[in-house]
């Protein structure tokens, strides 16, 4: 149904109200009434419910349907009844209304009590979700009526009560009970409210709501808490999936609890934590000891890094928790990585936490969370690690050389390894990088006078993968940047980066991996990201490696084309094609580069979206930063242009957007180097072609905004031409489709042509155009998808 159609009709039901509502009041009001007649009433009521209620007019059936709350025939169908009431939003238009129903629906709480008692699960759901409802949708409201003490202030925290007695259902969630993640939003919603209040008004909310997130957070410190060991063991996947989900839950509410409580808050949790440890006869009680970090970890960004009231207590108690249990190990890293930025500003927890970190690190089961805590530990406070660095680096090692670990912990332990080093001197990097590469090479090539097989092939990548992340992290130039900052300590020293030597005696053994397995996607795209991470941390400085990174690069992609090698190539231009001294290598790689390219792409570029991506986006960031290359007397500018076009017409979004990238940036370069022009003289109507029949329906309507960027470019450097090219399309019948007729092109091409400085409004132009080749001009999904295309 039309949008407009279905206005009217809504129009008429909602003046049906006026005779539906009444018919509703006469059937329920009737004690003899059958109880087939007052369900069927109840539902009808609920159905109409939608399009709006006079809640002055008709207090009295809505009171109806809270007392058929109370009878066991009618609750499911009166509780989903309220519940769309209190939900809708003609509701907020009747505040005193409201709170004049809001004590007929508290006086449910006997039932509520009884159900809970009964473990009735289906009506304590009910129950809860229409206190929800009533909170959630009406939260402003509520925190109002307790500016003032009055009957309106005692029923509203009544309220808040009876919801948190929804978040303290007994049990475990998922297990016991599924009632109890309701209110998570309410809560939101609640604190939301009061924080947002004006400062006088927000300092008498907080004396009213502060106890009772006080006592919301207690209540979640109880029921995060693991089971005991052989009972969580019986519980299946499902239920442990929706329990993690839910702490995460919780998690977020403390969160939003803080803001609300602030100190209160951690000092509860600080002192809570103290009690437990220092009673001999709790230290067993694992489970509230994990609860309380949990919270901790929880409220980690937005606690300021300045605090020094409480934080330094609850890291000085680290140390003296007894961890007989897994999962508070686990979520004591958690913390103590959440807090890495905080550590950076009190460095002095640091001999307490990092001996925690590396007992962590040798453990497989709770490895995930010790390399994480201590990646963000050596990145956020690098600076001092230099103290704590051989303390760090031999368990580093003992774990990797163990092969326990998973990948991605191995990749990580690597990435701390790298930032540790960079504090070192460099005598001490080498030898360090000595004892520790050494393993990883001699597997590396071990693995390499193997055939390739599924397993071979796993620890090859690894072990690139690890040299890729070793080489991003040790970077001791960013070292001495930030040191230079602080004036006591000493300039940087001239020595070679690190990185440079190890990837000297890399290379040879990178060749030899991609010329043994060039065909192998997977392999030269982790020998490229170890060349392309050296090089971001290198830059200049790989100036020695840039003739053997060259031919490695040349050599692989002339026998087998890959797309990581293209972003490679990128890699290399972008840092040497504006030194004299390596132009002519940099020339040789673009023009060897672009031959082959060409030659693959204008086979059968649809089945090579990858390397057309990476080629769009190499020419686009070539041309608009060293379009110098394109005096190289070789360049096949033509064939360039051409690839842009067909990859214009591509489905994939990403290989759309760099293409039109590069053709924006190649048409703009008519100014600076008149070789282009001829080119876009030559092929400019069949870009025009392309464009339009994109605009026509040919491409994905949220591609028009590329499209209209290259119509932009051309319309700005190539206006004269353009405008004849334009006339040639008005003239071509039933295109670029048969619902365009000559008149809408010939009122697109004027609005086209009169457009040269406003991009945006170029792109409403091309919008509206393409909604009419599409048929789709005034349809609803026209309506709702244009503002997602644009």
């Amino acid at each position: 149904m039309a949008s407009s159609r279905r206005g009217i009709v809504r129009h008429e039901l909602r003046a049906g109200l006026s005779h539906v509502l009444p018919l509703l009041y006469q059937v329920l009001s009737q004690t003899t009434c059958p109880e087939s007649v007052s369900r069927e009433a109840l539902k009808c009521f609920s159905s109409w419910v939608q399009f709006g209620i006079p809640m002055l007019e008709d207090e009295g059936l809505i009171k109806l349907v809270i007392q058929a709350l109370h009878r066991e025939e009618l609750f499911d169908i009166a509780v989903d009844a309220l519940v769309n009431v209190f939900l809708h939003s003609d509701t907020h238009r009747y505040p005193a209304c409201i709170m004049k129903l809001l004590p007929l629906i508290l006086d449910t709480e006997s039932l509520l009590n009884r159900v809970i008692q009964e473990n009735d699960e289906e009506k304590c759901t009910g129950l809860f979700k229409l206190l929800v409802a009533i909170g959630e949708n009406h939260s402003r409201l509520l925190v109002e009526n307790t500016l003032l003490q009055s009957v309106n202030k005692i029923n509203v925290l009544q309220l808040v009560n009876l919801i948190l007695r929804c978040n303290n259902m007994p049990g475990y969630f998922s297990v016991d009970e599924s009632c109890s993640d309701l209110p998570f939003s309410f809560w939101y919603v609640l604190q939301d409210d009061i924080i947002s209040a004006d400062p006088e008004h927000f300092r008498v909310y907080s004396e009213t709501f502060r106890p009772i997130y006080a006592r919301l957070v207690d209540v979640f410190l109880h029921k995060v808490q693991y089971p005991p060991d052989e009972q969580y063991l019986t519980w299946g996947a499902e239920e442990k999936e929706q329990f993690r989900c839910y702490r995460q839950d919780v998690s977020d509410t403390i969160m939003y609890a803080y803001n609300i409580l602030r100190e209160l808050l951690l000092g509860h949790l600080c002192t809570s934590l103290s009690l437990i440890i220092a009673d001999p006869m709790q230290q067993n009680k694992w489970q509230m000891i994990e609860a309380i970090l949990l919270a901790v970890e929880a409220v980690a960004d937005s606690v300021d890094v300045s605090d020094e009231q409480y934080l330094p207590q609850v890291f000085a108690l680290l140390p003296q928790i007894p961890f007989t249990n897994l999962k508070l190990i686990t979520t004591a890293l958690d913390t103590v990585g959440a807090y890495a930025e905080w550590i950076n500003c009190h460095s002095s927890v640091l001999p307490g936490v990092i001996p925690l970190l590396l007992h962590g690190i040798g453990n497989p089961e709770v490895a995930p969370s010790a390399t994480m805590a201590l990646k963000d530990i050596v990145s956020d406070c690098q600076l001092q690690m230099k103290q704590f660095a051989f303390q760090i680096l031999h368990p580093c090692q003992e774990a990797l050389l163990n092969r326990q670990l998973a990948s991605r912990e191995q990749i990580r332990l690597m990435v701390c390894i790298g930032r540790v080093l960079a504090t070192l001197e460099f005598d001490d990097i080498m030898a360090s990088l000595n004892v520790i590469l050494t393993p990883h090479v001699q597997q590396l090539q071990s693995y390499i006078l193997e055939p390739l097989t599924g397993q071979s092939k796993v620890g090859i990548i690894l072990k690139l993968n690890m040299l890729a992340m070793l080489c991003a992290s040790l970077d001791v130039n960013s070292i001495h940047s930030e040191q230079q900052s602080e004036p006591q300590l000493l300039p940087p020293s001239n020595k070679p980066q690190p990185i440079l030597i190890v990837l000297q005696q890399l290379l040879p053994l990178l060749k030899t991996v991609v010329s043994k397995w060039p065909n192998d996607n997977d392999v030269v795209k982790a020998v490229c990201e170890v060349l392309n991470k050296s090089l971001h941390v290198l830059l200049d400085a790989a100036a020695l490696l840039v003739g053997d990174i060259t031919d490695l690069v040349i050599h692989t992609y002339c026998t087998v084309s890959h797309s990581s090698l293209v972003e490679l190539t990128k890699q290399l231009l972008l840092l040497f094609a504006g030194s004299e001294s390596h132009k002519p290598t940099m020339m040789s790689l673009f023009s060897k580069m672009t031959e082959r390219t060409l030659s693959l792409l204008n086979q059968d570029i649809e089945h090579h979206p990858d390397i057309t991506e990476a080629f769009m986006i190499l020419l686009a960031q070539l041309f608009k930063k060293h379009p110098e290359l394109l005096d190289y007397k070789h360049c096949n500018l033509t064939g360039l242009f051409q690839c842009g076009i067909s990859a214009l017409g591509q489905a994939e979004t990403p290989t759309v957007r760099n293409a039109a990238s590069f053709l924006c940036e190649f048409i703009a370069q008519r100014c600076k180097r008149t070789e282009t022009e001829a080119v876009v003289l030559k092929q400019g109507l069949v870009l025009l072609t392309r464009l339009l029949k994109a605009i026509g329906g040919e491409a994905s309507r949220s591609l028009m905004n590329h499209m209209s960027d290259v119509l932009f470019m051309l319309n700005k450097h190539y206006y004269d031409h353009l405008s004849s090219w334009m006339m040639e399309f008005i003239n071509q019948d039933g295109f670029p489709s048969p619902l365009a007729a000559k008149v809408n092109k010939e009122h697109f091409t004027r609005l086209i042509l009169k457009e040269r400085t406003h991009k945006r409004k170029l792109q409403e132009i091309v919008t509206e155009f393409t909604l009419l080749c599409r048929g789709l001009i005034g349809t609803d999904y026209a309506a709702a998808t244009t503002s997602i295309c644009l």
